[in-house]
């Protein structure tokens, strides 16, 4: 039932599963956090918009690019890079902790192999699931610690830093009014 309640298994999925991992004080927890959840997500979107500054032109890295009718809230800041694995080493020695949040595309997993797919089902997922890697991204996230990341990133091709730009003020409500979330109850 653990294995059911967790979409099927963690890591690798051998059943169809379900999200029912709330209790009543978790929901008790999330419906205070709820008001704060605007905020935050520009927050983000700002961190975010510094990244994609920061990792313009940075050796083969791919960053997010949400459709411009489309909003992102950036609960992941996942990269593409041909470089994965070697980048998340090299990010790993200097202390950045980075996650492969989807290391498999969802038609691969065991609970779904009775469909019997093959990479050309699904080839953009299957050609992107060896390349993704989720960068730090949080709301409190400073712009010295996100220069740090790109600075690192940076680095791992050669250059001596990314672009320095300033994590403002400007930026944040820019992000913000790109993208607004609005909590309607």
């Amino acid at each position: 039932m653990v294995t059911f309640a967790r979409h099927g298994g963690k890591g690798d999925h051998v059943m169809e599963g379900i999200n029912s991992r709330m209790d009543g004080l978790q929901a008790a927890i999330l419906n205070v956090k709820l008001p704060h959840l605007p905020a935050w997500t520009a927050a983000r979107r700002g961190v975010a918009a510094c990244y994609n500054e920061l990792l313009e032109n940075v050796g083969d890295v791919i960053t997010p690019t949400p459709k411009s009718d489309r909003d992102h809230v950036y609960h992941l800041y996942v990269v593409r890079t041909e470089n994965r694995d070697a980048l998340r080493e090299h990010l790993s020695q200097a202390g950045i902790s980075t996650v492969l949040n989807y290391p498999k595309a969802l038609p691969f997993y065991p609970a779904y192999a009775y469909l019997g797919h093959v990479p050309q089902d699904f080839p953009a997922a299957y050609f992107n699931q060896s390349r993704i890697l989720s960068l730090p991204i949080y709301p409190e996230m400073s712009e010295e610690a996100t220069t740090h990341v790109a600075d690192t990133i940076a680095h791992f091709w050669g250059s001596e830093s990314a672009k320095v730009i300033q994590l403002t003020t400007a930026n944040l409500i820019a992000a913000e009014a790109r993208a607004p979330v609005v909590a309607d109850n």
